[in-house]
């Protein structure tokens, strides 16, 4: 999925949402798009099911024409488009449900135009594999042979180099970048060169380490596609992908201006309004259209071992490369491919590819045991909050479960199997601790992706795991073997990486293009926010010294008291207001808004100015006669202490000194 992209200084509207489908944006936790692989690789109960139906025109058709519009009625969306293929052709696609509200079009499979958002990733992939095929580029070469100096990768990990196949997986180490040039600044808009080039981002882990899906990551793999073959990128992708597989109603480019050579569809948000076409810098990472019948043509060439209708774009070990597990966090668990990744381990194994933007979402999955592909895009939010199980189920999720549960469910292999017991004896503080998102942000109020995408795991003393999370349903976690876990009720997956001992990071079976790496007690965003209820409660008691304070020093002490009070309590309140609307948080945060960041900073001169009081009450104790008695010297003085400890947490999540 596409999630909003890198650092600006200019000025910017609302990017789309990333995939956290996570909109998985601000992570997974703020709503905003971050791919997801949404199927169980193993439910916590498997049950004796009936053999699947075979995958023929007609039971595709029926698939289409009745579960389909189901689905769709369920989730409340505007429309959604469908196709499927099978055994080397088109087996059937359908249209339901309407491409703009405002006028109630029809939707219509064969003529309209649909942005691709973060499936275009598999489409930059193919690109980077043939100049690999070609001997032009090798990707396990460091990526900064292949480019500028001005926009190397800089060594922040000596020995260990940033490689096209780190770019693919997902696994360079980069943090995440949230900004997006507006798209009505038309003279502010940078190319794919110069964003890359004002972008840097930091890069947080040793490459190879931890996935943490990166738009970043694949703008610049579409760059040295660029670069090397000495022509646009967008050009070389329909010269060398898109043409040779007759995928005319595909192509690279902004969508505000692709839209008057397509009959584009109009995404909705969930109160169906029409969300606006962005601008995406990194072109590679989400910036296309397509067609159903094209991704169909897409899905077959793949699923042909990359020949279709006699024309080859890959050989059949680059496309082995893109379908297979290159990157894993753990043997039994959902992994990365090139330019995809897994949506369940199987028999049969399902692998593809999703994408979110603003009132957008798509996704394609291959089952290749079952030489089978379904592709879905919705053109809009759901509207019924009651139809998905969570954040995680959104329509074009649940088309995509609905289809492998249909025509390949993945527990027919066993048609039964033991559910998984706990035992009371096991020790299971090995995984107790806190992390956080690997997905995240160093710098500006992006920051506050961690504040919500984390989890807190607790060995429950019963044999089981308690763990928080905003994507992690609450329920008994069962353990299963080397450090796997299941929910009891869900079925989701929770695989630990343990080194020397002790876990270190914890990936959700579901979305394998991030995890979560272990933090300390002390940064751990639980212990923060604790930090903050308590100083907030101390804050409010603040306003007992505007009662009858005596003296001009002791009314200034008040009213600065108060202030002060004021200030991290305005702060607090808007960040909850935003969390309880996830639309004003993104515009907030990836708008150079001040918003978040104005109280706080106004609160630092405040508490200091506060503290200057403190001081005098303690060295002048007879200031204001005896308005300042020990206890309410004492009380006072935890004031401007309650606001340094708001503060200090504010700094933490870049909510303290404006960004831009």
């Amino acid at each position: 999925m596409f999630s909003p992209l890198t650092h600006s200084t200019r000025t910017r509207s609302r990017p789309a949402r990333p995939s956290w489908p996570a909109s998985l944006g601000l992570s997974l936790a703020l709503g905003m798009a971050a791919p997801l692989a949404l199927m169980p690789s193993a439910p916590a109960q498997a049950q004796a099911i009936a053999p699947a139906p075979p995958l023929t025109p007609d039971t595709a058709q029926a698939f289409v024409d009745g579960r389909v519009p189901e689905l769709l009625a369920e989730h409340g969306a505007p429309g959604l488009t469908v196709s499927i293929v099978a055994d080397g052709e088109p087996l059937a696609g359908a249209a339901h449900g309407v491409a703009d509200l405002a006028d109630g079009t029809p939707m219509d499979e064969g003529s309209h135009a649909l942005p691709t958002a973060s499936i275009a990733k598999s489409f930059t992939a193919v690109a980077v594999l043939q100049l690999a095929e070609q001997g032009e580029v090798d990707l396990h070469e460091d990526v900064n042979t292949y480019l500028p100096e001005e926009l190397r990768v800089p060594d922040t990990h000596p020995g260990e180099p940033v490689t096209l196949h780190h770019l693919l997986t997902h696994t360079p180490g980069f943090d995440e970048r949230t900004d997006m040039d507006d798209p009505e600044d038309t003279a502010g808009q940078r190319d794919l060169a110069e964003f890359l080039r004002d972008n840097t981002p930091e890069r947080i882990f040793p490459p190879g380490r931890y996935t943490a899906y990166s738009n970043y990551g694949t703008g610049l793999a579409g760059y040295v596609v660029q670069e090397v073959s000495g022509v646009p990128f967008e050009e070389y992708a329909e010269r060398n992908v898109f043409a040779p597989l007759g995928m005319d109603g595909t192509e690279f480019g902004q969508l505000h201006e692709l839209a008057q050579e397509h009959d584009l569809v109009t995404g909705h948000g969930p109160d169906g309004a029409p969300a606006a076409l962005v601008h995406i810098p990194l072109v590679p990472a989400g910036a296309a259209v397509t067609s159903t019948g094209d991704m169909s043509r897409f899905m077959l060439a793949l699923l042909n071992g990359g020949e279709l209708d006699g024309e080859r774009v890959l050989g059949t070990e680059s496309v082995a490369m893109m379908l297979d597990r290159q990157f894993e966090h753990h043997p039994d668990a959902t992994a990365m491919g090139y330019g995809t990744y897994e949506w369940r381990t199987g028999p049969p194994r399902g692998v593809g590819h999703g994408g979110d933007l603003d009132g957008i979402h798509t996704g394609y999955l291959l089952l290749p045991e079952l030489d089978a592909g379904v592709f879905v895009a919705v053109n809009g939010d759901d509207t019924d909050p009651e139809a998905g199980a969570g954040l995680l189920h959104d329509l074009r999720f649940a088309v995509l479960q609905a289809f492998a549960d249909e025509f390949g469910p993945a527990d027919a292999r066993t048609g039964s199997e033991a559910a998984p017991e706990a035992d009371p004896g096991d020790d299971l503080s090995v995984y107790s601790g806190s992390y956080v998102t690997t997905r995240r942000a160093v710098e500006g109020t992006a920051r506050i992706i961690t504040l919500f995408d984390n989890l807190a795991v607790r060995d429950a003393g019963d044999g089981t795991l308690r763990v928080r999370g905003v994507m992690i349903p609450q329920e008994r976690w069962l353990p299963v073997g080397d450090g796997v876990f299941v929910g009891q009720d869900s079925g989701e997956r929770l695989v630990f990486t343990v080194e020397d001992g002790r876990a270190a990071a914890v990936y959700l079976d579901a979305n394998p293009t991030n995890g979560y790496d272990r933090t300390s007690a002390l940064a751990g965003p639980g212990l923060h926010l604790i930090t903050v209820v308590v100083a907030l409660l101390v804050l409010l008691t603040g306003t007992a010294h505007l009662r009858r304070p005596r003296g001009a020093a002791g009314v200034a002490a008040a009213v600065s008291a108060s202030l002060t009070a004021l200030a991290c309590l305005v702060s607090v309140g808007l960040v909850v207001y935003a969390v309880t609307d996830m639309n004003r948080l993104q515009d907030w945060v990836f708008g150079d808004s001040v918003v978040l960041t104005m109280p706080l900073a106004s609160a630092v001169p405040l508490a200091l100015t506060t503290a200057g009081f403190a001081v005098t009450a303690w060295v002048r104790g007879w200031w204001g006669e005896g308005w300042w008695g020990r206890i309410r010297r004492v009380h006072y003085s935890l004031l401007p202490l309650a606001a340094l400890a708001v503060i200090a947490v504010g700094v933490q999540y870049g909510l303290v000194w404006p960004q831009g």
